[in-house]
């Protein structure tokens, strides 16, 4: 680099310190000034119009949150019940890679109140579970249905499903396994 060079690059970061260190005193200041103004604020009560809700007239937003679900456990069982699994393993066996296979896991509500599965949650999107989204009621049976897709699997596939209830556990884990046999290339 030449003399002008290095003289033109010097004053400019002359400038940018100046300005930066004028924008920091300016700054400061702010600061100072604000920190010394006192500010008295008086608590006065507040006094709302409050009345009480009319139900005639009262929106649906007016009223209280109430559980629609509430009433409809007794209280020592705090709304709980009970699954039983005819099978919680399924073993699809050897398949060929890519291919796609079902499952059915049955079960049957053996507690007193109606049993709620909330969800059924697996490993992989290779799994797919479909479950009942109405209460099953004491007694009564139903099924979990699992679909697996071995497309770009290999080898030993152990995939769970895990089952969220109004039970005692509240999760049931269901699994599948096989052995996918790769494709020839």
């Amino acid at each position: 680099m030449n003399n002008k060079t290095i003289i033109a690059l010097l004053i400019i970061l002359i400038a940018a310190i100046s300005f930066l260190a004028v924008q920091n005193f300016k700054l400061n200041k702010k600061v100072e000034e604000l920190s010394t103004v006192k500010v008295e604020v008086k608590a006065v009560p507040e006094t709302s119009e409050t009345k009480p809700a009319n139900p005639q007239e009262a929106s649906p937003f007016d009223k209280p949150n109430v559980d629609p679900m509430a009433n409809q456990f007794d209280k020592k069982s705090k709304g709980l019940t009970s699954i039983l699994f005819e099978k919680k393993v399924h073993n699809f066996g050897r398949i060929n890679e890519g291919e796609i296979v079902n499952t059915v896991f049955k079960f049957t509500n053996t507690g007193k109140l109606g049993l709620f599965i909330t969800n059924a949650q697996t490993t992989c999107g290779c799994t797919v579970p479909n479950w009942p989204r109405t209460p099953i009621k004491p007694g009564e049976s139903g099924e979990i249905t699992v679909q697996f897709d071995s497309h770009d699997k290999k080898g030993e596939v152990d995939k769970t499903i895990t089952v969220t209830a109004n039970t005692q556990p509240a999760a049931t884990v269901l699994l599948i396994k096989s052995t996918v046999v790769p494709k020839d290339k």
